[in-house]
């Protein structure tokens, strides 16, 4: 039967890491959003004519969108979820890496080269450096288990090469490889998508310009139109889409490289040298993410 590794296996380190990036992507994803539609919202009733009464009710409006647009503001000023997301994430990958480095025997955590007590002592230092440049409360426990180095990462070091090889192009090499290509395909059909979407924005926002011009609307239907296009640069820019689809698929070729020689490392040594340059190139993908989104 084929070893299997999973989520509960990694080190609390890691599941602290990942479940806090993902909850600092989501308030950051949905405050962005919010603070963009508030702006289009504002700049909508700015450009129409609404009273109730002595009311001009388009302007109250629009000023309770600013006011909103004012509060996401100030939230994404004191939160960060921004910093969660990246700081988390840069957490969780370090943490995978060594991870895995441990539990197949990369360098510098090799079976020949260190003991299994010597590999955690070592590991266990790696995590601290870690832990030592982040801000505790971006590294709030899951509810599974405290320990650092689970059993489940003892085993799978203790297994033959033959399996311990198997498990890692299974499981590391062929699933980040699976991920880099769907994230990829799908960032690159979200980037077509918009740039066609800001393009019939920008046309139709040529085309209010020219009625507006020969006196055929009265309102400032151009200011909405370029509102519009502003919020979509602005949240494309946000998921930076096709920046993503190719430094993923350039990962994911370079992975299916990796894979094709795994057959090359016959022994402990070379064994150790071929997991390092492989966390290496998973490492390099990683750098390009954050040198995105900062």
């Amino acid at each position: 039967m084929a070893v299997t590794v999973g989520f509960e296996d990694f080190p609390a380190l890691y599941r602290s890491a990942d479940g806090n990036s993902i909850k600092g992507q989501r308030r950051h994803l949905l405050v962005t959003r919010f603070r963009l539609g508030a702006l289009v919202t504002a700049a909508a009733f700015g450009v129409v004519a609404l009273r109730a009464g002595g009311t001009d009710v388009a302007a109250v409006v629009a000023s309770v969108a600013f006011g909103a647009a004012l509060v996401s503001d100030v939230y994404m000023l004191r939160e960060r979820p921004d910093r969660q997301w990246y700081a988390g994430r840069a957490v969780a990958e370090s943490t995978k890496t060594l991870t895995w480095r441990y539990m197949v025997g990369g360098s510098p955590l090799g079976i020949t080269d260190l003991d299994e007590e010597q590999a955690a002592d070592l590991l266990l230092a790696r995590f601290t450096e870690i832990e030592s440049d982040v801000e505790p409360i971006l590294l709030i426990p899951d509810h599974g288990s405290p320990e650092q180095v689970t059993e489940g990462m003892r085993r799978v070091r203790a297994l033959p090469l033959e399996q311990r090889r198997e498990l890692y192009l299974r499981s590391r090499i062929r699933n980040q490889q699976e991920w880099y290509g769907t994230k990829a395909r799908w960032n690159e059909r979200r980037a077509t998508q918009w740039s066609v979407l800001l393009a019939v924005l920008e046309l139709l926002g040529l085309t209010a310009g020219v009625l507006k011009a020969g006196g055929l609307i009265d309102i400032d239907l151009p200011g909405l139109v370029a509102a519009l296009a502003a919020a979509g640069v602005a949240w494309v820019q946000t998921k930076q889409h096709q920046n993503l689809a190719t430094a993923y698929a350039m990962a994911h070729h370079e992975l299916a490289t990796i894979g094709a020689r795994i057959r090359h490392a016959r022994t402990e040594e070379e064994w150790a040298g071929f997991v390092a340059g492989s966390e290496d190139a998973i490492s390099r993908e990683h750098t390009l993410w954050r040198a995105s989104h900062s």
